[in-house]
């Protein structure tokens, strides 16, 4: 039995979000040829005190663009007093459909294109956006700062990334997940804009044991937690 895309994530996770919170998406596209393929990962995060809490943690699979397009319309379609700062994607694979959503979506969301291997300085160091981001995420993580639904392909998906010479590698799970969600969450940070930046670049490794940080310190409910979707499931 086919889903409508538009139906694909259950909208109840929109009730969680707080007017007074700043949030933002994250989009890691991909292109799905078959059963190993990257799946597209996506993401919403918002700051409550000094937490990072991941709203929404979803991905699938598909080789239709349309797919991914009709979830962001309908994720976008929020009450007049919710607006996401910013639109993440990153461009490092899927360039042109990353622009494509640039476009698209213009006059809506801010979308903003991230390419793994640009460079981005702070403090007076240059390093690539990919450095960059996944250390500013780890920070948040070791910190205890990160709040993450508690399912097990979400801590999965996490430990895949390993820290490796001042840079990540990622691991590909049996079913081509690579970190999707994790590259998801990372964007959707930087979409939520920071004063602080990354620590110790050598500071952690995603493959060590959580340290109590994904715990569901504010309500999330098992249904707002969306696990992988495959082609059968998603159609328009």
């Amino acid at each position: 039995m086919s889903l409508p895309a538009i139906h694909a994530i259950d909208d109840q996770w929109k009730s969680l979000l707080d007017p007074r919170g700043p949030f933002a998406f994250g989009l890691d596209p991909a292109t799905t040829e078959n059963e190993k393929s990257n799946p597209t990962g996506f993401s919403v995060v918002q700051i409550i005190g000094n937490r990072y809490v991941t709203r929404l943690a979803a991905r699938w699979k598909t080789s239709n663009p349309d797919v991914t397009i009709a979830i962001l319309e309908e994720a976008l379609k929020l009450p007049e007093n919710l607006r996401p700062r910013r639109l993440v994607v990153d461009a490092s694979n899927e360039r042109f459909f990353a622009a494509d959503l640039r476009k698209r979506f213009r006059g809506k969301v801010m979308v903003e294109l991230v390419s793994s291997t640009q460079k981005i300085k702070y403090r007076g160091e240059e390093m690539p956006a990919k450095v960059y981001l996944g250390n500013q995420l780890i920070n948040i993580l070791e910190d205890g700062n990160l709040v993450l639904p508690p399912a097990k392909w979400l801590e999965k998906d996490f430990r895949l990334v390993k820290r490796d010479r001042g840079s990540f590698t990622t691991e590909v799970d049996s079913n081509g997940g690579h970190g999707d969600v994790f590259d998801a969450v990372k964007l959707a940070i930087h979409g939520i804009g920071t004063k602080g930046g990354p620590a110790q670049i050598s500071a952690a490794n995603t493959g060590q044991r959580f340290s109590g940080s994904t715990g569901n310190r504010y309500p999330m409910r098992p249904e707002d937690v969306q696990d992988d979707f495959n082609n059968e499931r998603l159609s328009l």
